[in-house]
Parts: C-alpha cells; sequence; structure tokens
C-alpha cells in the first residue's frame, strides 16, 4: 500500500490493543510493553481490537482497514 502523504511504501500490520493501543507487525498476546519496531499508541477507551493497518514510519501516518467489520451509524 503507498503513503496517501509521501506516496512512499507502507509497511503491513496490525492495530492491536486493550487498554493500551499498538500497531504490531504480526498477531500475537498483547502486552503494554511493545516489541522492537513496533508503535505503542495510548487510549484507554477501547475493548480488545486487532485490525489491518499499515504504517509510514517517516510521515507517522497509521492507515486502518476495517473492512468487514461492523460499523454503527447514528
Amino acid at each position: 500500500m503507498k503513503c496517501p502523504r509521501c506516496r512512499g511504501e507502507m509497511e503491513p500490520g496490525y492495530l492491536q490493543g486493550r487498554q493500551r493501543v499498538a500497531w504490531v507487525k504480526g498477531k500475537h498476546q498483547f502486552s503494554l510493553l511493545p516489541r522492537e519496531g513496533e508503535v505503542l499508541l495510548e487510549n484507554n477507551a477501547f475493548g480488545d481490537f486487532l485490525l489491518n493497518a499499515g504504517i509510514c514510519k517517516n510521515c507517522k501516518l497509521i492507515v486502518v482497514d476495517y473492512m468487514g467489520k461492523e460499523v454503527r451509524e447514528g
């Protein structure tokens, strides 16, 4: 996937979390300590989840794909 900002190649991975949110290279048991190369995002509002997400480490941009997920509107 190409980054919408810089047009560079985005690294595929996942957005995974519970009380903390991290971009991860592969699915694994979630820990409060990120592994090397992962990006930790703080957020206490989410329950458990795992979403496909690409990351551009040059632009600090994460793009989340929620295809097939239930979307509640209204």
